[in-house]
């Protein structure tokens, strides 16, 4: 009776043990996930906009207002950006903050789903990847850019925590069953095309045929999900997940075919890797030794079961690969051309691989190394130790993702540092991999604590630099041409005298300056703000916008008569504005044109009025 009684209480107060361990998990998780939100969304809208979060506002704000928008290959980026943000503009507004947040929120949202990777690289190494995730430099500055890259990286992370859970035989759960059924919801919409058919003038007959389609929409979803839940317990619902999100990873950029491409050599060479160790070490390797026994080849074939059910499984992934590309290429197929232009994007990109934005081979190296050495340092230790203990597949998995994700982008000309995303994901994976085998032996525990928070402490202040302190210094990494802060002070001038001619928002403002984004989106509020990259004659306007340096001798002769200067503004490095004001409007410290940018005038024979620049010795 006492052994019985001891017994009952070894496992009572084992299972206490259990959720005292769970609780502490999910506090530490909840913490982290915290932090990410705080990086991300604190000060969202600091820095300027950068070009090319410009040129994506642009499309955006035609989209949001007029509806359209079509895929454009030599645009070498993907349709899914833009129809997410709407979501967040038609929520919030067409703002700075609405945009940058609908990519913000998805860096947020990578932190939770590596926590759930738990079990793959133990609760230690789960949390420290997450922390690393959700600290890291480059990740947080990405993250809050209203860019491709951090949606991409998401998907890529989707793709493979599909696949795990697949092979884990688990059954979907609410995030799993609710992911499905918005993106099975959002790839109906165009059933709302059916509008555009009948010839309905009464808004309010309208509004019922909507609410009508919706929910009929609604209906099918909840059948479709439904049927899929009962094929298998489910359990195939997560590899049509993984298609959707593949469809996904390709329809943000076109480089999905390398992410994709180094998973699958990764998957292969996990393999190698394996038969090799094991026929070098045969005699010292047990069975029990290797952890997800589930992660193999047999194990998929046997999860896929039989031929008839593996054809159907193959031929389900195939239609939502195909179905969701073809919506998001085709703008919810109201645009048919977008999806042969998908397949011409590839051209476009490896064109432009090969001519733009080059730089050295370990050019991405060298980035990495000015921030975030602490995380080089530990992924390659995560590297060193998966392949020599070789008893974690996902560890050597993702060691190979990682590596063979550097190599690519490295050995290709074209380098950005955004493209760095697609690595520091499985770079942070591995490195929290590290430090659970550090903390799982006694004996370095200690260390492990100690190498987690010298590691988060040098990524938290090199963090907190770039994000809040030197977001537009050139000479950190991750900081590309981007536009700098004295930007506002020009935006800032130019709602100032708008303001004061009384027109407000409908002063005419004419921008000849060549260089100009993202000032589109900037001026996106003014309705006479004229866009024409060279000068024109003026005398009306309130304001004109020109380039330093390589307009001064146009806008002498063209604007002298009728404007004055008002200062020059910073664009981006090597891009300054000039910012010109009707006279009228000229406040007492604006200065005449020639003296400001030092021209002298003279009157030749002709009686044509000369402006030559004035050099003065030092």
């Amino acid at each position: 009776m006492e052994l019985i009684g001891f017994t009952k209480f070894d496992e009572m107060s084992f299972i206490s043990g259990e959720k005292r361990k769970d609780r502490l998990f999910l506090t530490c998780a909840c913490l982290v996930v915290a932090l990410a939100f705080f990086f991300r969304f604190y000060q969202l809208t600091l820095k300027p906009l950068h070009h090319d979060e410009g040129v994506n506002g642009y499309f955006l704000q035609t989209l949001f207002q007029k509806g359209v928008y079509q895929y454009d290959p030599s645009n070498y980026h993907g349709p899914t950006l833009y129809y997410i943000a709407l979501v967040f503009v038609k929520t919030f507004g067409l703002e700075d903050f609405s945009i940058r947040a609908s990519v913000a929120i998805f860096g947020v949202l990578m932190v939770v789903m590596v926590l759930w990777l738990r079990r793959f690289l133990g609760e230690v190494g789960s949390l420290s990847a997450a922390l690393f995730l959700a600290v890291t430099p480059g990740m947080v500055f990405i993250s809050r850019y209203f860019i491709h890259e951090t949606f991409f990286v998401f998907c890529s992370l989707a793709i493979v925590l599909c696949v795990l859970f697949f092979l884990e035989g688990k059954r979907p759960g609410i995030f799993t069953i609710a992911t499905s059924a918005l993106i099975c919801f959002v790839c109906l919409l165009p059933a709302l095309n059916v509008l555009s058919m009948i010839d309905v003038k009464n808004e309010n007959m309208v509004l019922v045929i909507k609410i009508a389609v919706l929910a009929i929409e609604s209906v099918f979803v909840f059948l479709l999900l439904q049927s899929a839940l009962r094929w298998d317990e489910g359990r195939r619902l997560y590899l049509m997940l993984a298609a959707a999100f593949l469809a996904l990873l390709s329809a943000t950029k076109e480089t999905a075919f390398i992410t994709v491409g180094t998973m699958a050599l990764a998957v292969f060479f996990t393999w190698v890797w394996l038969k090799i160790y094991q026929g070098i070490f045969a005699s010292k390797l047990k069975k029990e030794e290797m952890k997800e026994s589930e992660l193999t080849w047999a194990n998929f074939r046997q999860k896929i079961g039989s031929k008839k059910q593996a054809i159907l499984t193959g031929v389900a992934c195939l239609v939502v690969f195909l179905y969701v590309g073809a919506v998001f290429f085709s703008s919810f197929f109201t645009y048919k051309e977008g999806i042969p232009k998908a397949f011409e994007a590839y051209a476009f990109w490896s064109k432009t691989a090969n001519t733009d934005h080059q730089a050295p081979m370990l050019r991405y190296l060298e980035w990495l190394w000015k921030l975030e050495y602490s995380l080089v340092v530990l992924s390659v230790l995560g590297i060193i130790i998966a392949f020599l203990k070789a008893r974690n597949r996902f560890a050597i998995f993702t060691a190979l993702w990682a590596f063979g994700l550097f190599l690519a982008y490295s050995l290709i000309p074209y380098k950005t540092p955004w493209l760095i995303l697609s690595f520091l994901l499985p770079m942070c994976l591995i490195s929290g991999y590290a430090i659970n085998e550090i903390a799982s032996n006694r004996r370095l525990s200690i260390v492990g604590l100690i190498v987690v928070l010298v590691a988060c402490g040098s990524l938290l202040y090199h963090s907190f630099e770039i994000n809040f302190w030197r977001y537009d210094d050139e000479d950190m990494p991750y900081v590309y041409a981007h536009t700098k802060r004295g930007y506002r002070e020009f935006l800032q001038q130019i709602q100032h005298y708008a303001e004061k001619s009384g027109k407000g928002n409908d002063a005419t403002i004419q921008i000849v300056t060549p260089e100009y984004w993202p000032l589109p989106w900037d001026l996106r509020n003014y309705n006479r703000a004229n866009f024409y990259g060279y000068v024109v004659p003026s005398t009306t306007a309130e304001l004109i916008v020109a380039q330093k340096d390589r307009q001064e001798s146009e806008i002498m002769r063209e604007y002298k008569k009728h404007y004055k200067y008002v200062g020059e503004y910073p664009l981006r490095p090597g891009v300054d504005f000039i910012l010109l004001v009707r006279r009228d409007l000229a406040d007492s410290n604006t200065k005449e044109i020639n003296e400001a940018l030092h021209y002298e005038s003279f009157e030749k024979s002709d009686g044509a009025t000369h402006f030559v620049p004035l050099f003065k010795e030092n």
